[in-house]
């Protein structure tokens, strides 16, 4: 039997990014310390968020997806005003400014057009590349199969995981929310939850209830199905998507290569004096079973060899000549509706919300997405009008796809 009962105004299950920054932006409206966060891994070695490429954009199809990072990036940059603690030392993320560059080829070039219209009509500083305007700014790139490009300069770039994570737990914490390496249990009518700490068990209650499990949020949103009538369940479409990071070297290859994303689904960019680059990924990489994952570390450089490297040396002939020195393999909490994020109020049960599914483009959000959350969890007027991302249209089965999903 559970041995204490606590009560708390909202509780969130999952301590990664996206709980850590709804769990500060709800400070401003109540007690930090009636807000509790259960995160069973503290040490973030399986997280999503840690081991993520931590890069941001404004280039996306959809608006909602560029407000919420127009709104994050400016959180990021001035981030030592909102996470700093007085009397320590000034948080800094090491956010670097980059380039994000889009290459399309005849046959999706007229998408590529209308995501730079999109774009420019937000106010994002995105340029438009011919292909022989390609060929004369990145010289170093084949670009015979390509028709279209863009690129953005301005407020994007990429910043280090682990300190946005470790800004986030620190500042929440000195500002009194409750952090438990708990690990969610059950749920009971009434709004509760048993949870496990070490070899204890305990009963919380809660008004609010958040679910940021990230690659568990359908294990998560399992649990809460069971306190609902069997013809009266919700399925979330987020599951687990592998995807296999690998760091080379190149010695010909030129500095500062842009975050690149091309037709033929191989994503590189610059890394210190070497590179990362990512692959396709495909329907076996869909992970069923989010609680069976063993997976985290060992990359397979059978699969670079297989279906990256003839493709990255197509691309970047200097490429050719490549050495593997490592990587990690992390996973997207994926969307399998729309690979777009599911935010707001649960479609079936009252209290309960949901800040799942970004496929991706998670941790540069997370700002502006648990700003969004909180703000409608204490019925604020929202500052980005996100409602296309509610959960409505999973119920629907009515799509509002992202394009650009790298």
């Amino acid at each position: 039997m559970p041995a204490i009962s606590h009560i708390k105004d909202v509780i969130i299950a999952g301590g990664g990014v996206m709980g850590m920054s709804t769990a500060y932006n709800l400070t401003k409206y109540i007690d930090p310390s009636r807000i509790c966060i259960l995160e069973p891994d503290p040490t973030y070695v399986r997280s999503a968020s840690a081991l993520s490429w931590a890069s941001i954009r404004q280039q996306f199809s959809l608006l909602e997806n560029i407000r919420l990072s127009q709104s994050s990036v400016q959180f990021i940059k001035d981030i030592d005003k909102h996470l700093g603690i007085a009397e320590e030392d000034p948080v800094d993320i090491n956010f670097k400014e980059g380039c994000y560059l889009f290459l399309a080829g005849a046959k999706t070039a007229h998408l590529l057009e209308e995501n730079i219209t999109v774009q420019k009509a937000a106010g994002v500083n995105v340029k438009r590349y011919t292909q022989e305007e390609l060929k004369a700014k990145y010289p170093y790139i084949n670009c015979e199969d390509i028709s279209l490009a863009a690129d953005c300069a301005e407020d994007e770039g990429w910043f280090d995981p682990w300190l946005l994570l470790s800004a986030y737990k620190n500042k929440i914490k000195d500002m009194g929310v409750e952090v438990r390496k708990a690990s969610l249990k059950a749920f009971s009518p009434g709004n509760a939850v048993e949870v496990v700490e070490g070899d204890k068990s305990h009963t919380l209650h809660y008004s609010k209830f958040v679910n940021a499990t990230g690659i568990h949020a359908q294990h998560t949103n399992a649990l809460l199905n069971k306190i609902l009538p069997a013809d009266n369940r919700f399925c979330l479409p987020v599951t687990p998507l592998l995807r296999q990071t690998y760091n080379i070297a190149c010695k010909e290859a030129p500095n500062n290569v842009p975050l690149t994303c091309c037709p033929l689904k191989t994503t590189i960019r610059s890394e210190g004096p070497n590179y990362i680059v990512l692959g396709p990924h495909f329907s076996y990489d869909l992970v069923e079973n989010s609680q069976e994952l063993t997976d985290f570390g060992h990359v397979d450089d059978e699969r670079f060899v297989d279906e990256i490297w003839e493709n990255l040396a197509y691309r970047y002939p200097v490429f050719e000549a490549t050495k593997i020195l490592g990587g990690w393999v992390g996973y997207y909490e994926y969307n399998t509706l729309d690979q777009n994020a599911l935010i707001g109020k649960h479609p079936l049960i009252d209290d309960h919300f949901n800040i799942n599914g970004f496929s991706g483009h998670g941790i540069q959000q997370s700002p502006a997405a648990g700003r969004c959350l909180a703000e409608m969890i204490c019925e604020v007027e929202p500052h980005i009008d996100i409602a296309n991302l509610g959960l409505q249209r999973v119920l629907d089965n009515k799509p509002y796809t992202e394009r650009n999903i790298i």
